[in-house]
């Protein structure tokens, strides 16, 4: 399985607060999506935005991965739903 390709896509401030949003863009293959992380201007200055905001979207991914720890299926129940299947096989 190939890496993510995970990449800074934008900076800006957002208008009307003192906060800052820092998108980042993740690409592998066919999957591709942004995600936005928001900091608040005064806490940090311009060359630690980027590490404070990589450490958030890494806690954010760390949280889901957890959250959905019960999803995750092993080889041969995903065999069985398979085989379960009720649609014609070609």
């Amino acid at each position: 399985m190939s890496r993510f390709k995970i990449k800074v896509a934008r900076i800006e401030a957002v208008r009307g607060s003192r906060a800052v949003s820092i998108t980042f863009q993740i690409d592998r293959g066919a999957v591709n999506f942004q995600v936005p992380i928001h900091l608040d201007a005064s806490d940090y200055d311009d060359t630690e935005m980027v590490q404070a905001a990589r450490s958030i979207l890494h806690r954010t991914f760390a949280e889901l991965a957890a959250q959905s720890q019960d999803w995750k299926l092993s080889p041969k129940d995903l065999k069985l739903l398979s085989s379960m299947s009720r649609r014609v096989k070609k």
